[in-house]
């Protein structure tokens, strides 16, 4: 039987909601809370240990006084509604709590110093919201429990709080999109040894990419894309056996692409669009756009690069591949333009597709229109294209042809 106070506090908590609320109070009939929707239970005692309700178009603020007759609650996923206000005080008395999910609402404010009572929690989601201020460091310092921290997609801001370090059990720290600054080094990755997934991207972050990064022997995805990070790529992310995702793009890095990136057989990237998916590649350099700010066109040097996207990309070296962005410059040998226009391309052995490129040196293959081709042993389709030198293969309209 279940007690009570459990009963009256579910009650409660069903009273005070609005929007969705109406449906819920209809549901919540009788006394075998137990068996109401998104209520669960411990089988032993009969306490309620589980609320679970995302995407119930559940309205206003979260009824903290009747969760907080909920005393023995372990779970509480309210993703997925329309939340507003504050977190309660009141939640945070629930000290047995291990998974809290409330992301994607409209919940405002910033995070209570009294969060380190929750010790246990392993899953801490608050993404998707409006939450404000500093990350505090004498909070997250406690939560050592932590498996999953999500708090993307807010209004944080300031410096990293060093006390991340301490997060010994994390596998997922996700804080993109937010105004956070400062180094990047300001954490110590070395402290977390089960990170699989990393995501800072959309920031303000700064400095080099930090060296502890590489005890992170398990990580699987790294997106810092859209901060101002400088510097080299280093050579440790090439010894990253797991990783699947990288993604630098949008930052001031220069230099060589490292030759270990080559051998990660694992490295993938996908646009999310049907037909676009690329595994096994040497490299993904990804293009975002950030609101009133410039994208940065890359710097690539080396062999075995490939370019997603992007536009005024620099790229040398041999056997390269572009496959889509303007205005790209390429030299050296065996590169590989699948799309984009006026691209310019010096060297030999280039497989170019689209139009108004500008093509120079020996044994192309060229599809297209209007582009610009010199060299010999070339073969060129489409129409309007301007051709010198010899021993080309030809194939359309309006074409101009000097040369044997």
């Amino acid at each position: 039987m279940v007690p009570s106070d459990d009963l009256r506090a579910l009650r409660g908590f069903a009273g005070n909601l609005s929007g969705g609320g109406v449906l819920l109070r209809a549901a919540w009939r009788g006394t075998s809370c137990c068996s109401w929707e998104g209520v669960g239970c411990d089988g032993a005692s009969g306490r309620v240990t589980a609320l679970r309700l995302p995407g119930h178009d559940l309205a206003g603020p979260i009824p903290g006084a009747s969760l907080a007759g909920l005393t023995r609650l372990e779970e509480l996923f309210l993703g997925s509604n329309s939340f507003t206000g504050s977190l309660p005080e009141a939640l945070f008395g629930l000290v047995g709590l291990q998974n809290l999910s409330l992301e994607s609402n409209e919940l405002t404010g910033q995070l209570s110093s009294r969060l380190h009572k929750l010790k246990v929690l392993t899953l801490l989601d608050l993404s998707i919201n409006r939450f404000s201020g500093r990350l505090p460091d004498d909070v997250l310092c406690d939560l050592t429990s932590l498996e999953h921290l999500v708090m993307h997609s807010n209004n944080f801001f300031g410096s990293l709080p060093p006390s991340l370090s301490s997060l010994s059990s994390l596998r997922e720290l996700s804080l993109r999109n937010n105004s956070l600054s400062g180094p990047l080094a300001r954490v110590n990755f070395s402290g977390m040894p089960l990170l699989a997934s990393v995501d800072f991207a959309a920031n303000y972050l700064n400095g080099s990419l930090p060296t502890s990064l590489a005890d992170c022997n398990v990580l699987k995805s790294l997106s810092l894309a859209s901060n101002q990070l400088v510097g080299t790529i280093p050579l440790w992310i090439g010894e990253l056996d797991h990783l699947h995702y990288l993604d630098l793009s949008d930052n001031s890095l220069v230099g060589e692409v490292p030759k270990g990136l080559t051998l990660l057989k694992g490295l993938t990237a996908a646009d999310h669009s049907p037909g676009m998916a690329f595994t096994n590649m040497s490299f993904y350099v990804k293009c975002h756009r950030r609101t009133l700010q410039q994208q940065k066109p890359n710097v690539i040097t080396g062999t075995n690069n490939f370019v997603k996207s992007g536009e005024g990309n620099v790229v040398s070296g041999n056997d390269n591949t572009v496959v889509s962005g303007d205005s790209n410059t390429v030299s050296g040998s065996d590169n590989t333009v699948t799309s984009g226009d006026k691209n310019v391309l010096t060297g030999s052995n280039h497989v170019v597709s689209r139009s108004n490129n500008v093509v120079s040196k020996n044994d192309h293959v060229v599809n297209g229109n209007g582009n610009t081709v010199s060299g010999g042993n070339n073969k060129v389709t489409g129409n309007n294209n301007v051709v010198s030198w010899s021993d080309h293969v030809v194939y359309g309209n309006d074409r101009v042809v000097t040369g044997g």
